[in-house]
């Protein structure tokens, strides 16, 4: 019953913000990312994990390129049924890996545990939960895992309730382009 309700609510929310302009998607992107950078756990922070976009999701590229700016250590995703991260070196060292994600083709381990990971989602709830694409793979890296969690995503992605199963993980805040949620 619960995978019913979230493969229909997945389905509705990907319509919705595939249905976003390149200029909205970087508008609405810019003031996610704004929050972010003022945000004391980013500032604080020495290493930081963050997804890279697929399609219509809230963009990153401003988040890597201020990070490596300010001297911290950037890790991204490498998908294969789990995720591990590795180091981020450059935008030119990417490859298309499994699911259409980008991923590094240069894999260096980390040196430590990211102080905080930016996570994507098709939905978030004031539950502090969310819906990705179904595979699991940040619920099972986040269940080993103190890292402080921020979702990312655009207002209207956020909703009262989600359906949720015992294998989902929470987050500790929400940024949208309009508030901040904890």
């Amino acid at each position: 019953m619960v995978s019913r309700a979230k493969a229909a609510l997945r389905k509705k929310m990907l319509e919705l913000r595939n249905n976003l302009t390149e200029d909205e998607i970087n508008t609405k992107s810019n003031a996610i990312v704004e929050k972010l950078f003022h945000h004391p756990k980013f500032k604080e922070a020495s290493t930081i994990a963050v997804y890279l976009p697929k399609g219509s999701e809230v963009s990153t590229k401003k988040i890597i390129l201020e990070s490596l700016k300010m001297g911290k250590e950037v890790l991204v995703p490498v998908t294969n049924g789990h995720i591990e991260f590795y180091k981020f070196s450059s935008f030119e060292d990417l490859v298309v890996g499994k699911y259409e994600i980008l991923e590094p083709k240069t894999k260096i381990l980390p040196s430590r545990e990211p102080d905080i990971i930016i996570i994507p989602g098709v939905c978030f709830g004031h539950c502090m939960h969310r819906i990705g694409y179904g595979k699991g793979c940040f619920d099972h890296y986040l269940k080993n895992s103190q890292t402080y969690r921020i979702g990312i995503c655009f207002e209207f992605q956020v909703m009262e309730e989600l359906p949720k199963h015992e294998n989902d993980e929470r987050m500790d805040e929400i940024i949208t382009e309009k508030r901040i949620i904890m």
